[in-house]
């Protein structure tokens, strides 16, 4: 299908979404159409099905991989832009139930801690004015407001029980919004001014700002691009905060172990109160322990598995040392696996706030942490790091790339070694090691007939194509000239040169393929 055609078809597709024809989204669906592009107006088809309220529309695009990421401007416009409650449930029920999506990773976690009753600890409680009782986590609201974070570490700092002069819908709201669960579109007019002056008073005040601008608003369609705009600003600020207390909190309180039997600080008396502890042995035999969360650890599925499954052995227990006088606790202790200081961090800020910056000189231990962690999107954006760096591939031999992609299971790196292997092919043809990897290659396939294909070969001759943008039908037509200068004119002659190297290698290899 030409592009022209694809492009017709979008269009088609928006206006069917903005109609409700469900039979005629379900039949360009299945076209091929993008259903995550958007139109001139940078409307996505799920925001237009949402905004004209045809649910049965917005579901089918939901099934068919709309992605509704609300981690993203486009996410929340469909979210509070949705014409019904319906639609607007639909889209947050399939935001939830993803919670640990690589396509949906911070915000949607954060608000499944709300609900969760499980394994993850909640360490502070709020009795309201009506006597109804909230917990929460203190290490997010600390991070939430500078404010809260003070009153931990003063008057409410031995108190497992907050008594706080609100109405309890306020509060709930407000305990909602900082744990990023959307709740805009559910604030009546009424609450307005008690919401701003519990905002100011904790100087949450992106709250603050949006809720004085949305009391002056009464055209629906203004106030929901209002919430769609603050929604992604309140999961952005939240992003920026949760990276500060990483840095200051956890990175800040990090104890470097002298002594195997060394007590570390009690939790009440460590700005991240923590959990769990994380210990980290470097190469040098070096061990730092990290004030942590199981909130927040349970994002990886490696340490998820540990607590809920029949893993607990690989869980110890530590004295965490009070004040004097004091009695001491035991704090349960993680070992995570061998790995620099620096590249734990990474993992933390990765976790705690959706930290991506690795550089790339790390981008091969992140990425080997990251498949002991089984966190694939991390390891997808590692590799994606180690592909576009200039510097990585000056600093590794592409074969060890290769090498890698096999072992932790990561088709970009396969592909973008196969790639640089078919650009450099005659740069590398004398190195015994593109031999050595053919044959690895080769050995890779079970029961291998002798004819079978082998991938890596199969890749090069893929790159080699595009190396000098040719198409299969291309070569063949190009076998049957005989005009010598435009072979050579059109690159034929060099891409036979390359392909006879192939063919060579094979030949001296005896794979038949």
């Amino acid at each position: 299908m030409t592009n022209e055609s694809m492009d017709k078809n979008f269009e088609e597709l928006c206006y069917s979404c903005r109609t409700g024809d469900m039979d005629n989204v379900d039949r360009l669906i299945s076209t091929g159409v993008n259903v995550n592009n958007v139109d001139k107006f940078d409307n996505s088809p799920l925001f237009l099905a949402s905004l004209c309220g045809h649910e049965r529309v917005v579901k089918l695009l939901l099934q068919r991989g709309a992605v509704c990421d609300r981690d993203r401007y486009e996410g929340a416009r469909c979210i509070y832009g949705a014409l019904t409650d319906a639609i607007r449930d639909t889209l947050l029920s399939y935001d939830i139930s993803k919670a640990v999506d690589v396509k949906q990773p911070f915000a949607t976690h954060i608000s499944s801690l709300y609900n969760d009753e499980g394994i993850l600890k909640r360490d502070v409680s709020f009795k309201v004015s009506n006597g109804r009782v909230f917990t929460a986590h203190r290490f997010l609201l600390c991070a939430r407001s500078n404010i809260l974070a003070g009153k931990m570490t003063n008057e409410w700092l031995k108190r497992e029980v907050i008594s706080i002069e609100v109405r309890s819908d306020i509060f709930e709201i407000f305990l909602k919004f900082l744990y990023l669960i959307p709740i805009l579109h559910q604030i009546e007019p009424g609450q307005y001014e008690e919401l701003i002056n519990l905002s100011s008073k904790f100087k949450i005040e992106l709250l603050s700002e949006f809720l004085d601008k949305a009391r002056h608003i009464s055209d629906p369609t203004e106030k929901s691009r209002l919430m769609s705009d603050y929604q992604y600003k309140f999961t952005e600020v939240a992003r920026k905060q949760l990276l500060v207390f990483v840095n200051n909190c956890i990175f800040g309180s990090a104890i470097d172990l002298v002594d195997s039997a060394q007590q570390v600080t009690s939790p009440m008396n460590c700005p991240a109160y923590p959990d769990i502890q994380l210990a980290v042995k470097n190469r040098n035999g070096d061990t730092r322990l990290y004030p942590c969360h199981l909130a927040i650890l349970n994002r990886a599925e490696y340490f998820r598995v540990m607590f809920t499954n029949n893993f607990k052995e690989k869980v110890t227990y530590v004295k965490a040392k009070y004040l004097p006088g004091e009695c001491n606790c035991v704090i349960p202790q993680l070992t995570l696996p061998n790995c620099e200081f620096e590249v734990a961090e990474i993992i933390l800020r990765y976790l705690y706030a959706d930290n991506t910056d690795i550089p790339w000189m790390y981008a091969v231990d992140v990425l080997l942490l990251a498949d002991i962690l089984l966190e694939d999107r991390l390891k997808t954006i590692s590799s994606t790091i180690i592909t576009q760096s200039k510097e990585f591939i000056e600093q590794y031999n592409v074969f060890d790339v290769l090498y890698l992609s096999w072992e932790i299971g990561v088709e970009r790196l396969e592909q973008f070694a196969a790639k640089f292997i078919a650009i450099h092919l005659q740069e590398l043809y004398n190195d015994p090691e593109i031999k050595r990897a053919i044959v690895l290659s080769s050995e890779r396939i079970s029961f291998r007939q002798e004819t079978d294909t082998i991938e890596l070969v199969d890749d090069i001759r893929y790159y080699l194509l595009r190396k000098y943008s040719f198409e299969p039908d291309d070569v063949e037509l190009f076998e049957n000239q005989d005009d010598l200068e435009y072979l050579k004119q059109v690159g034929y002659l060099e891409y036979r040169k390359d392909m006879e190297m192939v063919d060579h290698i094979l030949a001296e290899l005896e794979l038949d393929v």
